[in-house]
């Protein structure tokens, strides 16, 4: 697998949570890049600046709906902070980032300064309240709100406030604010020598996936389970090296992320789908496509992730490839989804036991939808492979739980 940097992948993972709401992208850029202006001008070092960067580019995670039932919210809307740093947590994130990310929104005053997050926490802060008050206001230029800034001494340290009032003259900051491009061209080159390890890797792959499982209780453990199934039929054929073993089980955890744009009512809809409702459905595989084709190194992840839903007999979504373009990795992938599937519970029917999920397979199989020899190695060995898909999905849950139970703590 291609080596993946750091802002490479933070910035995909950004404009996925874009289709959740469609101003977190752009918001998260430009909090992301002030900061980083901020404290290149303020000397942090290159270490902290990093886990600055995690922080700004998801300090938003928080505002994803994760629900424990069809109707009740894990987190209030009041503790998307909170929110944020269980997510970062339970994903094993590195503790400054989730101390960074749980105090973005605490005043000044109300933190102590020897705190070793305290500071890059506040430059968050400061920037998540510049970008607001230049959303509100588009008409104010720059040096006018640093002068309002320099008066909040109660929520902002004034290495920041003093900073930005050196800053806001600076063209060209004030121009790259207003881009895009010059904004990730800056953050690219500033992180440029950044790649991710292979654990850092699969910490964020499988933080993204706990934020695309969580838009619904049905389907809150499902891309673990995928990941972890694939890997295992992939392994069985003895026809792939260590290294695709690594990037199905990515592709795996990141195969349903364009469902970020699909609404809730529709992925819990009881009943039968509208015509329109299943085009949306099915639109998740492309969009899905298009994110993790927009991540340098993630080629092969996005091919394999983006075919899921193809069928040999040509049928299937999003581009009906059919049998003579779709490699082993993408049929093992479709086939380690239609497994998960099948033994999960969905608003329409409960989960399926075993040997009806491999007679449903075989018929599929037959039907030249499934690979028939992918599910006729599924069949020899199904409890093995519903034995690991089983252990996968109750370790996901268990960190759902986890969840749960630190942001009841938090409240008491």
């Amino acid at each position: 697998m291609e080596s993946v940097r750091l802002y490479s992948l933070l910035s995909g993972f950004s404009r996925a949570l874009g289709l959740v709401c469609k101003k977190l992208t752009e918001h998260n850029l430009r909090v992301a890049y002030l900061a980083q202006v901020l404290a290149g001008h303020c000397g942090l070092d290159h270490q902290e600046r990093k886990y600055l960067l995690i922080a700004s580019m998801l300090h938003e995670i928080g505002t994803i709906p994760l629900k424990d039932g069809l109707a009740n919210f894990v987190f209030e809307k009041e503790d998307y902070c909170v929110a944020g740093w269980v997510f970062c947590r339970t994903a094993k994130l590195p503790e400054d980032v989730c101390n960074m990310v749980l105090l973005r929104k605490t005043p000044w005053n109300e933190l102590n300064p020897q705190e070793d997050n305290a500071i890059a926490a506040n430059c968050i802060y400061f920037a998540d309240a510049v970008d607001a008050e230049m959303l509100a206001h588009p008409e104010v230029e720059f040096h006018h709100l640093a002068s309002a800034m320099l008066e909040k001494v109660d929520n902002f340290s004034s290495i920041w406030r003093d900073a930005f009032a050196k800053l806001a003259e600076n063209k060209t900051i004030i121009a790259a604010y207003q881009s895009s491009r010059a904004m990730n061209a800056y953050l690219s080159n500033e992180f440029c020598k950044d790649t991710l390890s292979t654990k850092n890797l699969l910490t964020l792959c499988d933080l993204f996936s706990q934020i695309i499982d969580s838009k619904s209780p049905f389907t809150a453990t499902h891309s673990h389970g995928v990941a972890h199934t694939a890997q295992e039929i992939l392994k069985m054929t003895g026809l792939a090296s260590s290294e695709d073993y690594l990037t199905i089980y990515i592709a795996g955890l990141l195969h349903d992320i364009g469902k970020l744009a699909v609404p809730v009512d529709i992925l819990e809809k009881p009943g039968s789908l509208s015509d329109q409702e299943r085009h949306e459905i099915k639109q998740h595989a492309e969009i899905g496509i298009q994110l993790l084709d927009s991540i340098p190194g993630f080629h092969c992840v996005c091919d394999w992730a983006g075919m899921h839903h193809e069928r040999l007999d040509g049928k299937g979504y999003p581009y009906g490839l059919g049998a003579a373009k779709l490699t082993l990795p993408m049929r093992v992938m479709a086939v380690a989804d239609v497994f998960t599937a099948l033994t999960e519970s969905r608003p329409y029917r409960g989960g399926m036991e075993l040997t009806r999920v491999v007679a449903c397979m075989s018929a599929m199989a037959e039907n030249r939808q499934l690979d028939a020899d992918i599910v006729a190695l599924v069949v020899k060995n199904a409890l093995q492979i519903n034995q690991v898909r089983f252990r996968a999905q109750r370790d996901a849950a268990a960190k759902f739980l986890a969840m749960r139970k630190l942001c009841a703590w938090t409240r008491v």
